[in-house]
Order: structure tokens, then C-alpha cells, then sequence
């Protein structure tokens, strides 16, 4: 429940794994603990002879109008053994915690910057990221990154690169190329943040990067060298925080 209004708005998204082809969620109900959602959901085009390499995955999630939704947990019911053709089977699960990126790290990403100071073009190349921790009990992310730059903290540019499949360690090796709309880049940062991608929901943040002058770590120390040496091509790893 939330802990300011004591409930919660709670509703479900539902996949068949391993392929995530199929993807369906509940309508949110309002203010309960103990929702009843009495929803039929038909998938097609699965061949019988495949079931039992299937399994169902269920989101449970609190629904949150202001920020990304709180997930609540989730089951996985793999379909081997189970015998289908006796019509329709009840079932009963326990919701799990899903802590699985909590405890694991947030993995590394690798990027490039250069800093062109006659042309105020600040080049950003998104080349890898490793040890990308696993989204949920179904498995591996489908990551990709997105790059936002600001000014004075305020947001002027932002781009993405495309969806890497089902992989830990994603190589992107994509380039963009943002105008600094000023002479430094000094009220300059840039913001990172590799996402998992769901088709047809909201997109969980893996892990968060910032570079800028204030940042702490390794974000400041890759800004500053990039200040210090224009046109050159600096690249780094770096650890990923909590987004």
C-alpha cells in the first residue's frame, strides 16, 4: 500500500514467456487492497504442441498518476506438466517480492564524449553496457538508452538509441551529436538512463548515469576531462546508480 494514502490502485500485466509477443494488462481499480478484476483475456495463435514450453508472467503493479508505477510484485506459472485439455484449472500463487535489481548491481555503461568548442557541438556515443541485471523472474532485459542533455537544468535536447533484445551486455555503438547553446559547458549535463523496454507499457529504468562539472565519481571526472582536452575522443565505464 502507499504509505500516505494507505491503499493502493492496483492492477495486472500479463505476458507468455519466453517470446513476450503477447502482452495484456487489467484495468486500475481504485483505493482497494483486495481488488476483484474479473477479467477473460484470449490469446491466439499459440500451438497446443508448444505449451509446455510456455510460461505466464504476471505484474502486479500499484498504479501512480504522478510518477512511474510501483511494482508490487509478481508469479510465474510455467505451463510444463500442466494438462490444459480438461478444460478450464484454477489457480492459486503466492505474489513474490521483486527485488531481483535491488540486490544485484545496476550494471556499467561505456560512452565517448568530445567536446568541440569552435563549433559548440558536444559529440556522445553510446557504445556499450555490461552486467545489465536481469528485469524480472522471466529473465533478461531488452535494453536501450536515453541520452538527455540540459541547461541550467532545464531540458533542451534528448535522444535514443534503438532496442538491444534479451541481453546483459548490450553494444550499441550509436552516435549523436547535441548544440551546446552557450560558449562552456559549464550549466551543461548530460543524462543517461538504460531502460528495459515493454512493449505496449511504461519502461523500467535500469540504472541512471550523470555527467556534468557538479556530478560526483566518475560523471565529473569524465566532464572535466572532456573540458580540458576540446576535440578529443574520450571513452569511459561507468557504474550505473539507481534510476
Amino acid at each position: 500500500m502507499d504509505e500516505q494514502s494507505m491503499t493502493s490502485d492496483p492492477y495486472i500485466k500479463m505476458t507468455i514467456l519466453p517470446e513476450k509477443k503477447h502482452k495484456v494488462k487489467t484495468r486500475v481499480l481504485r483505493k482497494t487492497l483486495d481488488p476483484a478484476f474479473d477479467e477473460t483475456f484470449t490469446f491466439y495463435g499459440i500451438p497446443y504442441t508448444q505449451i509446455q514450453e510456455l510460461a505466464l508472467h504476471f505484474t502486479v503493479l500499484s498504479f501512480d498518476r504522478f510518477s512511474r508505477d510501483d511494482i508490487i510484485g509478481e508469479v510465474l506459472i510455467p505451463l510444463a506438466g500442466l494438462e490444459l485439455s480438461d478444460g478450464k484449472m484454477l489457480m492459486n500463487r503466492e505474489i513474490i517480492k521483486r527485488n531481483v535489481r535491488k540486490s544485484s548491481g545496476r550494471g556499467e555503461l561505456l560512452i565517448s564524449l568530445c567536446y568541440q568548442s569552435t563549433t559548440n557541438t558536444l559529440t556522445v556515443v553510446v557504445l556499450k553496457a555490461r552486467h545489465l541485471p536481469k528485469s524480472d523472474v522471466s529473465g533478461l532485459s531488452d535494453p536501450y538508452v536515453k541520452v538527455n542533455l540540459y541547461h541550467a537544468k532545464k531540458r533542451i535536447s534528448k535522444k535514443k538509441t534503438h532496442v538491444k533484445k534479451c541481453t546483459p551486455n548490450a553494444v550499441f555503438n550509436e552516435l549523436f551529436v547535441f548544440d551546446i547553446p552557450c560558449e562552456s559547458l559549464e550549466e551543461i549535463s548530460v543524462e543517461f538512463l538504460v531502460l528495459d523496454s515493454e512493449r505496449g507499457s511504461h519502461d523500467e529504468v535500469i540504472g541512471r548515469l550523470v555527467l556534468a562539472a557538479a556530478a560526483e565519481g566518475t560523471g565529473g571526472e569524465h566532464w572535466r576531462e572532456i573540458c580540458d582536452s576540446p576535440r578529443r575522443q574520450i571513452a569511459k565505464w561507468h557504474v550505473l546508480c539507481d534510476g
